[in-house]
C-alpha cells in the first residue's frame, strides 16, 4: 500500500457455521511447562539436583532436536513439544482503505458555439472573460437572404389575412340579404293566407264569387314557392361562402407557419449563451464575414467540479452522492460525486462537484480523498496469511493444536486482509513460527493453554490439510 493510503476494519462477532466453534474455552487447567520447570519436575521426583540438571539438558536437546527437523522450538510438556505463539479471534467484517488521487478543478461545462447561417457580424456584444447569463446575446450576424425571407412571410401574412377578412365580409353581408329575403317571403305568405281565409268566409254568405277565391289561393300558392326559394337560396349561399371563409382561414395558417419559420431561420444570427459562464473564447469581430459552423465564441459554466480517475474496481463504492474530499496545501473542499463513468478495467472518470461557495481556481490541482471498499469477508492481520505455491493459508487454533486451513485472499489494505474460508470467531494464529505444521501443539504468548476454537467437533472443513 502506498503511502497516500490509510485502512480500516469493520468487524461484528458472528458466529461461524455449524461444526466451527465461535470462541475458545479457556487456558488449560494443567498449563504447559516450561523446560525449566520440566528439569526442576525431575529433580524433585529423583530428589538429586543432578538429575534435574540432566533433566534441563535433556529437554534442551529436545528443543534443538524439533528445531533441525524444522519444527518451532517449544516447550516441553507431558504430551510433547508446545510452542507460544500470538493469536488473534477473527471476526467478519468490511475491509476499507483511505485512497488519495490526483484531481483537478476544471468547469462542468464547456461549449463552443459555432455560427448557424452565412452572413456579415453585425455586432459583438460580449468578450472574453466576461460572464453571461443563460439565453444573453453574444454575437449578431446580418443575413439580408434571410431577413428577405421574414418579410416576404410577413406580407404573405397579410395578404391572406385580407382574404379571409374579405371572404368572411361577402358571408355576413350575403346571409344579412338572404335572410332579409326570407324574412318579406314569409311575411307575403302571411298576407296572401289571411286574405285567403277572409275571402272563403265571404264566400260562404254569397258576398264574393268562386273566382276570387281561387285566384288567392294560387297567391297563397306562389308566395309559398316564394319562400321556399329564399330559404333554399341561403343555404345555398350560406354554404358556398362558408368554404371561402374556410379556404381563406387554412391560407391565413399556412402563412402564419411560413413566418414562424421564417423567424426562427432568421433568429440563428442572434448567438445566444446556452448556459450561464465565462466567455473564454470571441472568434469573431463586426464587420468579418463568417460562414455557417465557424466557431463563435466558447463558453464554460461557472459551476466547477473536480475530475478523477478512479481504478475500476472502486468505481462502484462511489455511487452518486458519495462525499469525498479535495485538499490543496492546508486547505480542504467538501465534494460530493456528480457523475462515474463507465468501464470494468483500468481507470474510471469520475466528476465531484464541490458542496461550498467557498471554491479553487479553475486549474487547480491537489488530491481527492475518499474511502474505497476493499472487501467484506473475515478481517484478520496479513501477517497470519501463508503462501504455498498458489495457495494461501492461516493456523486456526483447534483444542490447543494448531491446523492450518486453505483461505482465499479478498483483498488487503495497510497491514490487514480480508478473506473467505473460515468463519467468524476462531482463534487464528497471527505470526506462524518458521516450521509450524498441522497438528502441532500451541500455546498463546501470555503463557497459558491456548484458547480453544476452530472447528470444533466435526473437525476441519472439507478440503483443509
Amino acid at each position: 500500500m502506498g503511502a497516500g493510503e490509510a485502512s480500516s476494519a469493520q468487524g461484528g462477532g458472528a458466529a461461524g457455521p455449524s461444526g466451527w466453534s465461535g470462541r475458545g474455552s479457556g487456558n488449560r487447567t494443567s498449563g504447559a511447562a516450561t523446560s525449566s520447570e520440566a528439569g526442576a519436575g525431575n529433580a524433585a521426583r529423583t530428589g538429586r539436583s543432578g538429575e534435574a540438571g540432566a533433566g534441563q539438558a535433556q529437554s534442551g536437546q529436545g528443543q534443538r532436536g524439533q528445531t533441525q527437523r524444522g519444527q518451532a522450538q517449544g516447550q516441553q510438556t507431558d504430551g510433547g513439544v508446545v510452542t507460544p505463539v500470538s493469536a488473534t479471534e477473527v471476526k467478519a467484517g468490511t475491509l476499507t482503505t483511505q485512497r488519495r488521487l490526483s484531481g483537478t478543478v476544471s468547469a462542468t461545462q464547456s461549449t463552443t458555439v459555432n455560427a448557424r447561417v452565412t452572413g456579415v457580424v453585425r455586432s459583438v456584444k460580449a468578450g472574453v472573460g466576461d460572464q453571461v447569463s443563460s439565453g444573453q446575446e453574444v454575437l449578431v450576424v446580418s443575413s439580408p437572404d434571410l431577413q428577405s425571407a421574414v418579410q416576404t412571410a410577413e406580407s404573405n401574412l397579410a395578404a391572406a389575412q385580407q382574404e379571409w377578412r374579405s371572404r368572411q365580409r361577402v358571408l355576413t353581408s350575403g346571409r344579412v340579404s338572404l335572410q332579409q329575403a326570407i324574412t318579406s317571403a314569409q311575411n307575403t305568405l302571411n298576407n296572401a293566407r289571411k286574405q285567403l281565409n277572409s275571402l272563403q268566409q265571404l264566400y260562404a254568405v254569397g258576398a264574393v264569387a268562386r273566382s276570387e277565391v281561387d285566384a288567392q289561393q294560387v297567391a297563397v300558392s306562389s308566395a309559398q314557392s316564394a319562400l321556399l326559394t329564399a330559404q333554399s337560396n341561403l343555404t345555398d349561399t350560406t354554404q358556398g361562402a362558408q368554404e371561402d371563409v374556410s379556404a381563406a382561414q387554412l391560407s391565413v395558417q399556412k402563412a402564419q407557419i411560413a413566418l414562424q419559420q421564417a423567424q426562427r431561420d432568421a433568429a440563428v444570427t442572434r448567438l445566444t449563451a446556452p448556459y450561464g459562464g465565462t466567455l473564454t473564447a470571441v472568434n469573431l469581430s463586426e464587420g468579418e464575414t463568417v460562414s455557417s459552423g465557424t466557431p463563435a465564441f466558447t463558453l464554460v459554466s461557472s459551476t466547477l467540479a473536480v475530475k478523477v480517475n478512479v481504478p475500476a474496481t472502486e468505481a462502484a463504492s462511489l455511487p452518486a452522492g458519495t462525499q469525498l474530499k479535495f485538499v490543496v496545501g492546508q486547505q480542504t473542499y467538501p465534494l460530493k460525486v456528480a457523475q462515474v463513468g463507465g468501464g470494468t478495467t483500468g481507470s474510471v472518470p469520475v466528476t465531484a462537484r464541490f458542496t461550498t461557495e467557498r471554491l479553487p481556481a479553475s486549474g487547480t490541482v491537489g488530491s481527492v480523498i475518499y474511502t474505497a471498499k476493499v472487501g467484506q469477508g473475515i478481517l484478520l492481520p496479513s501477517t497470519a496469511l501463508l503462501a504455498d505455491n498458489d495457495k494461501t493459508y492461516v493456523f486456526v487454533i483447534q483444542a490447543e493444536k494448531a491446523q492450518r486451513t486453505q483461505v482465499t485472499v479478498l483483498g488487503q489494505a495497510g497491514t490487514q486482509s480480508v478473506v473467505q474460508g473460515i468463519p467468524s470467531g476462531v482463534q487464528v494464529i497471527t505470526q506462524p513460527p518458521s516450521g509450524l505444521v498441522s497438528g502441532s501443539s500451541v500455546t498463546t504468548s501470555n503463557g497459558g493453554g491456548a484458547r480453544q476454537g476452530g472447528f470444533g467437533a466435526g473437525g476441519p472443513p472439507a478440503g483443509a490439510p
